[in-house]
């Protein structure tokens, strides 16, 4: 993934895939015009490399960046003899002392994995996509039998006794412990909670799929034992994308049962709340009670929400790479005439690295907006965190600066309303993700939930 986004920014590359030669990836590079109905048949095992570009030599070049970097990364700079790495999931397991797998492979090769780390012992972090849903019930209903979690699929994030998995930030320790069936989610109230001063025990991931009906909360219920056994977490907060009224029932009654002060965000939920859960509406509601329930003060995060004026009036095109995210600020803007895309969808992933790691299918979208005269405001998240874009504020430098030209020949105001989650602590720095998007001209909201208002109302009161 970062070797495919590293050479799409040689000049004259519009796109450069690099994908397993499976059918799926066949298939995907087939449907973007980039793979020729007469190229070999080759091998599943295969890796293809596609390239558009404005010239054949131009082309050449970015094939020669991709082996290079190909090459840089088996480089391992020791000589010698070197260790034969691990060719399966049970190899790796009977060689060392790890207790967690993590599989990021197509789905329909990461049920086998799972089930392999499974039968090896091991937890399970299950970050593909493309699981079917009778797989995902099946890895659960075993992992459950064998005392072990399974974490996904489709799971973003995860801190588990402070080791970052997946899109983590880096947060302090502390004695809230999180369960969230949506990564973005758990990476928005982390870092708001460490931005108000308190600490994160553990944030289990259990995949966006778990409270459906079909999978009953199986690996929430799990996490929500645990919590409860954990002597290091004082409150637990819940955090979910749209549920299943009954599954939701069924995790705020076990929540009860952990005898500990907890929090539910369950987006859409409007069913009954037991007593000894407090329900909210918004992450950054979410995160202050939480913090508040394991014994700290709330300040507020950044003051006011900033306020942009001389704007055209018109409809907020919201383009997210966290789903959570953009599902609660399309709850808080509202339906038509406005419009929100999660790019972190497995119909954009699919074959592509997530816009977290590589944001060149949303910076599309962004300068489409400004051809559109029906937006008058964009809103986006940049995510930060180990595994995402090294300087993502940058990235979408010019993708903004180019809507706004678009727009302004159009004869309008392009507003761009935007929110960094994130910490200081984080490689690209939350300070220095904010200034950049500031100085790009963007308002900068301290939450989800600040941006989403923002640019309601810039919409509506220009």
């Amino acid at each position: 993934m970062r070797v495919a986004e590293q050479a799409r920014q040689l000049a004259g590359v519009t796109e450069v895939a690099v994908v397993m030669g499976t059918a799926t990836g066949r298939s995907m590079l087939a449907q973007a015009a980039m793979w020729p109905a007469e190229a070999p048949a080759g091998e599943s095992s295969d890796l293809l490399v596609a390239v558009r570009a404005s010239s054949e030599a131009v082309a050449h070049r970015a094939l020669a960046c991709v082996e290079e970097l190909l090459s840089a990364g088996r480089d391992t700079g020791a000589a010698g003899w070197v260790a034969a790495p691990p060719r399966t999931t049970a190899s790796a397991a009977r060689g060392g002392s790890a207790n967690v797998a993590l599989i990021a492979v197509p789905g329909a090769y990461a049920v086998l994995d799972a089930h392999q780390a499974l039968s090896s012992g091991l937890h399970v972090f299950l970050f593909s996509d493309g699981v079917s849903l009778d797989d995902e019930v099946a890895l659960k209903h075993r992992a459950h039998e064998r005392g072990l979690l399974v974490m996904g699929p489709e799971c973003g994030t995860a801190i588990i006794n402070g080791v970052g998995l997946g899109f983590a930030n880096r947060v302090r320790r502390g004695s809230i412990g999180i369960v969230g069936a949506s990564g973005t989610g758990i990476q928005e109230v982390t870092c708001l909670i460490h931005r108000l001063g308190a600490g994160v025990s553990h944030a289990i991931g259990t995949g966006g799929r778990d409270l459906q009906a079909a999978v009953g909360g199986a690996t929430t219920l799990q996490s929500l034992e645990r919590l409860a056994a954990d002597e290091s977490t004082r409150a637990v907060l819940i955090v979910s994308k749209p549920a299943s009224p009954a599954v939701a029932d069924i995790v705020l009654r076990a929540a009860v049962e952990t005898k500990k002060p907890v929090v539910a965000c369950l987006l859409g939920y409007d069913g009954a709340v037991p007593g000894g859960v407090r329900a909210v509406t918004t992450l950054e509601e979410a995160a202050a009670a939480a913090v508040m329930l394991a014994g700290g003060a709330v300040v507020d995060l950044d003051g006011p929400a900033p306020v942009a004026r001389g704007g055209t009036r018109g409809a907020v095109r919201g383009l997210y790479a966290g789903g959570t995210l953009c599902d609660e600020a399309r709850r808080i803007v509202g339906g038509s005439p406005h419009d929100f895309v999660d790019f972190g969808a497995e119909e954009f992933t699919r074959g592509r690295p997530h816009p977290i790691i590589d944001p060149s299918r949303r910076n599309a979208a962004i300068v489409e907006a400004g051809d559109d005269p029906t937006v008058s405001v964009l809103l986006l998240d940049l995510i930060l965190g180990d595994c995402a874009h090294p300087d993502p504020a940058a990235a979408v430098g010019s993708a903004l600066a180019e809507a706004r030209e678009r727009a302004q020949r159009g004869g309008r105001a392009l507003s761009v309303v935007a929110h960094v989650v994130g910490t200081d602590d984080d490689p690209q720095g939350l300070g220095r993700q904010e200034k950049t998007l500031r100085d790009l001209g963007a308002l900068v909201c301290a939450s989800n939930r600040r941006a989403a208002e923002t640019a309601r109302a810039i919409a509506r009161d220009a």
